[in-house]
């Protein structure tokens, strides 16, 4: 009874990570934020809270001003199958003087780094949540990142900090629009499902394994049980009397 018990909680154990990693992979665009129209950021978002589960790709508009230092690049990127780097930089919106993280464009080396614009700057873009740090981080350069979590750039950057990034989409000075440097690409937002979150897929299997060989050794236990007394029995029989 009690190898059933614990059975049935391995299955589910795994079941719960199977959908935790379904859940992970579901689609970043949905259907309220494809059709939402934007909306200034600061009414979007609040400083220091979490992101909301429904602003992924969400249509924003900013205005605001880059830093002139802190912008960072975010290594192993590719853009239609070439390798690179994301250029981020923090703007500081003129209407809530908190800074976000705006994902400028793509760029193939660190050589092809632009500098910021300069002045009072109108951004549009879409939101997206933080990336988690990287599972194996190793040494970089200052002002590189692995990846683009949040969490770092809050102790690097001034000011109160929002809990998502932008992927710009454009950049207006005074209606016209800012040339971007040929080096320098936009990245467009995700609109399709990410893959399957493998981590939590695997530890599903994981639990499906545990309840397996759990089953498996009741089996053993249960037949090494009944061959023994099939012995004994035997042996008893066998014995001269």
């Amino acid at each position: 009874m009690l190898v059933l018990v614990l059975d049935g909680g391995f299955v589910r154990l795994g079941m719960w990570q199977l959908g935790v990693a379904e859940h992970r992979s579901a689609p970043l665009v949905g259907g309220s934020s494809r059709a939402a129209v934007a909306e200034p950021v600061e009414r979007v978002l609040t400083p220091h809270t979490p992101f909301p589960s429904n602003a992924s790709n969400r249509p924003v508009t900013m205005t605001g001003t880059y830093a002139a230092s802190g912008q960072v690049l975010v290594t192993g990127r590719r853009l239609d199958g070439v390798a690179g780097l994301w250029v981020v930089a923090p703007l500081r919106v003129s209407a809530s003087g908190a800074t976000i993280a705006v994902l400028r464009g793509f760029v193939r080396s660190a050589a092809d780094e632009p500098p910021v614009p300069a002045g009072v700057l109108d951004v549009a873009g879409t939101l997206a949540p933080g990336e988690s740090p990287p599972t194996s981080p190793a040494p970089l350069p200052p002002g590189r990142l692995a990846s683009l979590d949040l969490s770092v750039l809050v102790n690097a950057w001034p000011n109160p900090m929002y809990n998502a990034f932008v992927f710009a989409t454009a950049e207006t000075s005074g209606g016209v629009a800012v040339a971007l440097p040929t080096t320098l690409r936009r990245v467009p937002p995700p609109t399709g499902a990410r893959p399957l979150e493998w981590r939590n897929a695997t530890y599903a299997l994981q639990w499906w394994f545990f309840a397996a060989f759990a089953l498996w050794m009741w089996w053993k236990m249960v037949r090494d049980a009944s061959q023994g007394e099939w012995r004994a029995r035997q042996t008893r029989e066998d014995s001269p009397r």
